[in-house]
């Protein structure tokens, strides 16, 4: 299974930077700092649901206020396997980057946030259970980077192609071409008994 994931990453990047142009992106300077405040937001209230999802039984064993504390200025290089340190975090990472490219970052800016999105995910979110891995925190956003390019360049590969099977599958190598290029994010919190609810409006324009 995981030598079929290695070998199908390998052919996505090599088939887009082979077939593919890379399209001109938006300026930094175009993005403004309550845009990269709301998009880094978004990014950062998935990465809390995720966690609290997956990993609502290691929480509920070992995470605490105390953990978070102690084990955000204690990195240390994991043990995790080859599943977690490549295959997950490369795909987390290629989101983080695809994300930021639909939001018309540069690809230098796109890395950048990727980077920027895996240290609070590190530092802020995973320390609630365990301590920051150096490994994910550059193997995030590097080899999320590179898998990113690779998938968004065959993206608009397909698209260019014209057929709804090319759209589809465009679509489904890059879901972030569906969202609209401007965003407008309200958030509510909402006390309730023991738990918090976390209600995002987002606005297409």
């Amino acid at each position: 299974m995981l030598k079929t994931l290695c070998v199908s990453l390998f052919i996505l990047v090599y088939c887009a930077s082979s077939s593919a142009q890379d399209a001109p992106s938006a300026s930094a300077t175009t993005i403004t700092s309550k845009e990269k405040n709301i998009n880094f937001a978004m990014v950062y209230a998935v990465q809390w649901t995720y966690y609290l999802i997956a990993h609502e039984r290691e929480i509920k064993k070992y995470g605490s206020i105390e953990n978070e504390s102690k084990n955000f200025l204690n990195p240390h290089y994991d043990r995790d396997g080859f599943e977690f340190n490549l295959i997950r975090h490369t795909f987390a990472g290629h989101y983080y980057y695809l994300f930021y490219r639909s939001r018309n970052y540069t690809e230098e800016n796109a890395f950048i946030w990727s980077f920027i999105s895996s240290f609070a995910f590190e530092f802020t979110i995973e320390t609630i259970t365990e301590r920051p891995s150096y490994q994910d925190l550059y193997q995030t956003p590097v080899f999320g980077t590179v898998l990113g390019v690779g998938a968004e360049k065959l993206s608009k590969y397909l698209h260019g192609r014209g057929t709804w099977i090319g759209h589809a599958a465009g679509y489904l190598i890059n879901p972030f071409t569906l969202l609209p290029t401007t965003n407008s994010v309200f958030g509510y919190v909402i006390p309730k008994n023991d738990n918090v609810s976390l209600i995002l409006q987002w606005e297409f324009e």
